[in-house]
This record gives structure tokens, C-alpha cells and sequence, in this order.
């Protein structure tokens, strides 16, 4: 988790620069995993997610997801905000119970959903994301998939279409596979194939103009 002593200033810093251009989004924190430290103890993880300070297992003291949302909000910065769950941003079950408070309602949910996380399936999107999706916009951060085929990623890409969920897949960079899931083979933007050929064609399935349903 983020470091009190320096996080807050940097969102405050952040936040007084890009106020008013409400095009840019705040990922307040990428990947948490406070629970790892706590011994996998999920409910101290979400807590300390949330309210920060003295957590378990964490050797200074944490600034939460509300301390960077008040920091942000101090600064009368209307961006939305988006918030990764635990799990490196996989595990969204106890999102809702424990997200921060925001005058401004302007929350989004920040997931990432690679196939080798624990939340991998259909049946576990369903049940665990679906219902915030009712909610709360919730934009796929990163995707992928090992050995970069594009079955798996296929399936959510479709998912996510059927449940208005923006996305954005890792990686636009040409590292080859061996360093995992990679879209292209040169800055030229030829795509790898497997992932990066399926995913160009999905894109090519797609209606830019589509408007998606408001979130009531």
C-alpha cells in the first residue's frame, strides 16, 4: 500500500495540476495487496485499503484509499477517481462495503484480470464483478494472457462488451512473449500474433460511436 508520508502530497501536487481538465482520471494506487502482508487476511486488507494507518504486516504507516481521496478532493479537483481492488486489483468481492467516502460520488472500480489470477472465469465474473457493474463504472486496467494466445482473453473481452466495461489490455510493447502478454512485435505496431492479431480483430468488430447505457 501507499506510504502516508509522501502520497497524499503527490495526489494533492497532482490533483491542483490537472484540475478542471476533467479528460485526465486518477488510478490512486495500482495493484494493492495489503492482505499478503497480513498474513491473507482479507478483512484486514480491505481495511487497511481503505482507512490506512497502522496495518499489519506493513513496516510504515499507510495512507488508505480515503486519505488519497480526501487529498484529491481538497484540492476541488472534480476528476474521477478509480480504485483497484485487493489481489493486485483482481478481487473485487468487498469493494462496495468498503469504498472510501467522495462528495462527489465520482468513483470509478479499477480491475485487472489476467488469466492466471484467481478471478479467471465467467462464473466468478458473474458473481463477483457483475453486481458492481450495476453500480459503479468499472474500467479492465490491464488484461492478458500467458503464452500469449487470446482464447482466454477473448471470452472477457466479450464479457466486458456485454456488461459495459471499458478496457484496456497489457502490453503495447514489443518485449516478446517470454516476458508475457504483448501486443505487438515492433514499434511499427505489427501485431503478435495470437494476442495481438485477436485482439485487433475484436477492435474490429467494434462501433466506436456506440453509446454505452447510462449506470442508473
Amino acid at each position: 500500500m501507499t506510504d502516508a508520508k509522501y502520497s497524499p502530497q503527490f495526489w494533492t501536487s497532482v490533483a491542483n495540476t490537472c484540475k478542471g481538465n476533467d479528460a485526465v482520471v486518477f488510478d490512486l494506487f495500482n495493484e494493492p495487496y495489503p492482505e499478503m502482508a497480513a498474513n491473507w487476511d482479507k478483512t484486514a486488507g480491505w481495511q487497511c485499503w481503505r482507512d490506512g494507518g497502522t496495518c499489519t504486516g506493513i513496516p510504515y504507516e499507510v495512507a488508505g484509499m480515503q486519505d488519497l481521496v480526501d487529498a484529491v478532493r481538497s484540492t476541488g479537483a472534480t476528476n474521477v477517481l478509480t480504485l483497484g481492488g485487493l489481489e493486485w486489483a483482481n478481487d473485487l468481492r468487498e469493494w462496495l462495503k468498503y469504498k472510501p467516502t467522495d462528495p462527489l460520488n465520482n468513483l470509478a472500480v479499477s480491475w485487472h484480470a489476467y488469466s492466471n489470477n484467481a478471478c479467471a472465469s465467467e462464473t466468478c465474473w458473474d458473481t463477483q464483478v457483475a453486481p458492481i457493474a450495476q453500480q459503479f463504472p468499472i474500467v479492465l486496467g490491464e488484461f492478458g494472457q500467458e503464452g500469449c494466445g487470446f482464447d482466454y482473453m477473448q471470452r472477457l473481452a466479450n464479457w466486458s462488451d456485454a456488461h459495459n466495461i471499458s478496457y484496456l489490455p497489457w502490453t503495447w510493447t514489443p518485449w516478446g512473449c517470454v516476458h508475457g502478454a504483448v501486443l505487438i512485435k515492433d514499434w511499427n505496431g505489427t501485431p503478435e500474433p495470437g494476442i495481438g492479431e485477436g485482439y485487433k480483430a475484436h477492435l474490429l468488430t467494434q462501433d466506436p460511436y456506440r453509446i454505452r447505457q447510462p449506470i442508473t
